[in-house]
């Protein structure tokens, strides 16, 4: 059988002219709304993604300081990444839920032959084509739209906070990190001088074993210490690698470890001002990231129970479509508008499990935000007594102990000089033990603070120098 081909041709020259201007005023819809949505979906750029996972950016520098550090990007780290997906994923269920209140534009047609009965008005033409394009509007629905995209817009602004938070998080975790670096260093200089000391006892004390002024037990006892220390010196050279692969990983820049780290002066954080426990809690309770971040979730969570108890209401919608058919019909018409009521009567208990889910989420984001609140207090509290206490008990000890090392290497250099000394080793490993103590209770107290920043929304620069990063206060701003 011969299928006849298409042809659309028009019965009647006005109305096609009509359907023709309808067909170009619904493509500059189309056109404009797509340039919209290409507005709207205008979002910084994501992390450069390959087959193999994520890009790392350019490595870490061969030497690292805490300006560096307290300034390096982290939009490729994991963690930070895996924040940003679930923005992402906010940000289109956002659009989605955005397009049920845009116009709706659809393009369908069909080719179809057919054999005429023989009452029909052109029992001739075997051609039943047709092409149509519609626009669908929902014109009102009781604010059941507005509370869907109210709910989506909380959820948004909720992970978002929630980047900003792991973001300040991670860069909580890579300060730890470089202060663990630091410290392995210098632990492993100290275990070294102590190693050299004993192995020049040890080595001494087999001289004089060939001369016959001491024993084999006294020789073991040598070796025993200096092999102990030769053990932990080995660890702590593990150390000093793991900490710096530690590093580089939680920077997002796993190539290449840093060798070279430069102490920073934090002394003056000795000396700072600590907040009173009441004013601190107060003021973490208004500005943490992650507590503000579920005060959205809980609005988005009340927004979405009203569009559910709203489940039932009536929606009006308008429709216009614009047809063109190769076979005319009496009900076949080049052009519909119309407006329209849809009031749902029953449908099988979906309202139900809506209200429970949306109640079901309010629940949970109440619960979170208690939790939040209580961890809050306690932190606050937590952190207030560590910070006075290194900067009072613990500043004590060491100026207490530096103080001894000093007079004891100035005593032991007296008897060296005097030659009622043989050397100076213990004076010097006992210096050295002091200066990594006073880098253990100062990175510590550094620690502190850096977590009294996170927990109130400053930036670790302004705490940790005493001075305002540029673009800081900006970034602050952008969070309240």
């Amino acid at each position: 059988m011969k299928v006849a081909q298409p042809r659309f041709e028009a019965k009647a020259p006005g109305g096609a002219r009509y359907r023709g201007g309808l067909a170009l005023v619904l493509a500059g819809v189309v056109g404009l709304m797509g340039s919209v949505a290409m507005a709207e979906d205008a979002l910084p750029p994501p992390p450069t993604v390959d087959a193999g996972g994520l890009v790392s950016p350019d490595p870490l520098p061969d030497s690292l300081s805490l300006d560096d550090m307290l300034s390096l990007p982290l939009a490729g780290q994991y963690a930070v990444v895996g924040a940003r997906s679930r923005y992402e994923r906010r940000v289109a269920e956002q659009q989605l839920t955005r397009s049920a209140n845009r116009p709706q534009i659809s393009v369908d047609g069909r080719l179809r032959y057919v054999e005429p009965g023989d009452l029909a008005a052109e029992n001739d033409q075997h051609d039943d084509h047709r092409a149509g394009l519609s626009l669908r509007q929902k014109l009102f629905d009781f604010g059941r739209q507005h509370s869907r995209e109210s709910a989506a817009e909380a959820r948004l602004q909720g992970e978002r906070l929630a980047l900003l938070a792991e973001e300040k998080r991670q860069r909580l975790e890579l300060l730890q990190a470089y202060f663990d670096v630091l410290l392995a260093d210098q632990r492993y200089q100290a275990l070294n001088e102590r190693v050299a000391i004993l192995f020049i006892r040890y080595d001494r004390a087999r001289d004089r074993r060939e001369l016959g002024q001491t024993s084999d037990y006294d020789i073991a006892v040598f070796e025993r210490d200096y092999q102990a220390v030769m053990l932990e010196r080995a660890r702590a050279d593990a150390d000093r690698r793991l900490s710096r692969r530690h590093l580089a990983e939680v920077a997002g820049r796993p190539e290449q470890l840093p060798r070279h780290l430069e102490a920073p002066r934090l002394d003056a954080l000795f000396e700072r001002e600590v907040p009173a426990v009441g004013e601190l809690i107060e003021t973490a309770l208004r500005e943490d990231l992650v507590l503000q971040a579920l005060r959205r979730q809980r609005q988005g969570s009340e927004s979405a129970l009203a569009a559910a108890r709203s489940g039932n209401l009536p929606s009006v919608h308008g429709e216009v479509n614009a047809d063109y058919y190769t076979r005319e019909g009496a009900t076949r018409d080049p052009f519909r508008a119309g407006v329209y009521l849809e009031f749902p009567l029953f449908r099988g208990g979906a309202r139900n499990a809506e209200i429970g889910a949306a109640q079901a989420d309010r629940m949970a984001a109440v619960a979170e935000m208690a939790e939040r609140e209580a961890n809050i207090r306690r932190y606050a509290t937590e952190l207030v007594e560590m910070i006075r206490m290194q900067q009072s008990t613990a500043q004590q000890r060491l100026l207490a102990l530096e103080n001894y090392a000093e007079l004891n290497f100035m005593r032991n250099q007296t008897l060296y000089q005097m030659e009622k000394a043989a050397d100076l080793g213990n004076a010097m490993a006992e210096m050295s033990m002091a200066r990594l103590e006073r880098m253990q209770t100062t990175y510590a107290l550094a620690m502190r603070w850096a977590e009294l920043a996170l927990l109130t929304n400053r930036s670790l620069w302004a705490v940790l120098r005493g001075e305002p990063q540029a673009g800081a206060e900006n970034a602050r701003e952008e969070t309240s």
